[in-house]
């Protein structure tokens, strides 16, 4: 079978690996490409993760804001974000150093911006809320409408195969049942904190994941109104002149704010503890506040590079494990690759030489100057 042989058809399978959003867009668009070419594909979604639990088994680890353009970009597929996952409408940021801080407002005067916070899962064990506010679980949910299944279970192992060409075997299951599917092709859309990666890099084409870090997130809760009157509808960004800290930020949210730290290096629990009691942070907090001794917290990993040769014929892999912008927008880069990867699989095939030149290539262009710049002004910064 040569690479011109590697088309999706009426009947193929499409198995992808984690129900994030990268996961979700691809599925959607793969509906959406299939439909304009007139052919049935099945697709199946695996994560045995919950997003609609509240804590860490439904957490996705990350600050949960849409951008604007990612916002509009949904709008335009006719994704419009359920009302119940909004946790706050932003209007602009707020640069803060060690002794004041500065609104910064959009350029265009009058515009309102369309950004909002959300819960990547059903929020804190503490969550107050009724119901399920999870976006992720929105996402899967709106791709499960378009005909898509998802299955609650563990990927165990991936199988090239021994035939050039031929399909990939994907082997899942909980505990010890083993459930296998040949796939037409494989998406790889789990993210740097799973053992996924490992697995992939098993495999043998060459699959080398990015290089991370471990940032640390929590969520602190605070009275709602305390909320509205100190934080507003603004996103606090901090420079205050710590050498370990890259990057500080407390996003508002409904009954809660959102702490997230990026270090040049791993980061810890003490870097969050000697992040919240600094003088500047600290006055945004309720007078005679003390720090929980308990509450939701995570070290995660985030990329700081991008993966090499993440794809081969009939797997491709997309997401944070594969290549996104550097320290922010994980979500609209996960929107941008899933569309590009998805587009490419159906127009010009799921072999490794369409994979590279129609993704990975492009993706690698659409992102270095957005990252060159994010250096940029990071390096002004510190």
């Amino acid at each position: 079978m040569s690479n011109n042989d590697l088309f999706l058809r009426n009947g193929s399978k499409i198995a992808i690996i984690g129900g994030g959003p990268a996961g979700s867009f691809f599925a959607y668009f793969a509906s959406r490409y299939a439909a304009e070419m007139g052919i049935d594909v099945s697709m199946k979604v695996f994560d045995r993760k919950s997003f609609c639990q509240r804590g860490p088994r439904g957490c996705n680890m990350c600050a949960g804001v849409i951008s604007e353009n990612l916002f509009n970009k949904l709008e335009e597929e006719g994704i419009n974000i359920a009302q119940y996952c909004v946790q706050r409408e932003i209007e602009c940021y707020c640069f803060q150093t060690q002794e004041d801080g500065v609104l910064l407002h959009h350029p265009v005067s009058g515009h309102t911006p369309r950004i909002v916070t959300v819960f990547r899962g059903n929020g804190p064990v503490q969550s107050p809320h009724e119901g399920n506010v999870s976006f992720d679980d929105f996402l899967l949910n709106h791709v499960k409408e378009r005909g898509v299944e998802i299955v609650f279970e563990i990927v165990k192992e991936l199988k090239l195969p021994a035939n050039k060409g031929g399909p990939v075997k994907v082997i899942y299951g909980d505990g010890d049942a083993r459930n296998e599917i040949d796939a037409d092709l494989v998406v790889g859309a789990f993210g740097v904190n799973t053992g996924m990666m490992e697995k992939v890099c098993k495999m043998g084409f060459g699959y080398k994941p990015p290089k991370t870090v471990r940032t640390c997130q929590c969520e602190i809760m605070l009275n709602p109104e305390y909320i509205q009157k100190t934080f507003g509808n603004n996103v606090f960004v901090f420079a205050l002149g710590k050498k370990d800290l890259k990057f500080a930020s407390i996003t508002p949210k409904a009954d809660y704010v959102t702490v997230n730290l990026v270090g040049k290096t791993d980061l810890t629990r003490n870097n969050l503890i000697d992040f919240l009691n600094h003088p500047a942070v600290r006055r945004l907090m309720p007078e005679g506040w003390d720090i929980p001794k308990s509450f939701c917290m995570c070290i995660s990993k985030i990329p700081v590079t991008y993966a090499k040769h993440p794809c081969t014929d009939r797997v491709v892999v997309l997401g944070d494990a594969s290549i996104s912008r550097s320290y922010k927008s994980g979500i609209e880069s996960a929107f941008n690759m899933a569309k590009l990867s998805a587009y490419t699989a159906f127009k010009y095939g799921v072999s490794e030489k369409a994979f590279m030149n129609g993704y990975y290539k492009p993706a690698k262009r659409l992102l270095a100057r957005d990252n060159l710049y994010g250096i940029i002004m990071l390096r002004i910064t510190d």
